[in-house]
């Protein structure tokens, strides 16, 4: 026989990611459109582990999206769970980007997040990105054209609220069509 050592890495598998920083709302986000009941508190890094959780979308469809832990700036270089929960990400066909509402810098707050993907694999530049604002619920009409305008004009985004519901509908139409039509969102 032949003696070693391996070191295994199990990576999450699911066809959306929930990419955010601390409080962004992504086990809300998760427990909202899933049967998955993650903790929810307003506390940064309750989620310490990724959860997942089935959409149902129509006619019996269905697609897995995974609840990660949230990223923070220096991520990358290990900081808060760093490489920890950065791998899982590598396994997602779409990062869904969750910005909230109430942020002080949407802009800011996405080149931060696509910053700490580049710096630790600039192939997950290659993925589809979705953005959502979540907690979309306190804005009007003109709070949100002023957020459009500070988005990435080439991503698609959506205005969510998981505790009304609002945009939640929408949010699966374009994952959906995202996850099996890429070319044509």
């Amino acid at each position: 026989g032949s003696e070693g050592i391996k070191i295994l890495e199990l990576k999450v598998l699911a066809d959306v990611g929930l990419v955010g920083f601390p409080n962004a709302g992504k086990s809300t986000l998760l427990s909202s459109i899933t049967a998955a009941k993650p903790k929810i508190a307003d506390y940064a890094f309750t989620t310490l582990v990724p959860q997942l959780g089935m959409v149902e979308y129509r006619d019996g469809k269905s697609f897995c999206i995974a609840d990660l832990p949230g990223i923070i700036e220096g991520a990358a270089e290990g900081k808060g769970l760093g490489h920890r929960f950065l791998r899982h990400i590598e396994r997602n066909s779409i990062l869904l980007f969750l910005i909230p509402a109430d942020s002080k810098d949407h802009k800011e707050e996405f080149a931060i997040l696509h910053n700490e993907l580049e710096q630790y694999n600039p192939e997950m530049l290659q993925k589809d990105f979705v953005i959502a604002i979540s907690k979309s619920d306190m804005l009007d009409n003109e709070l949100k054209a002023a957020i459009e305008k500070e988005l990435p004009k080439k991503i698609p985004h959506v205005f969510i609220s998981s505790v009304t519901g609002q945009g939640l509908s929408e949010l699966k139409d374009l994952l959906w069509n995202t996850l099996n039509n890429p070319d044509k969102v």
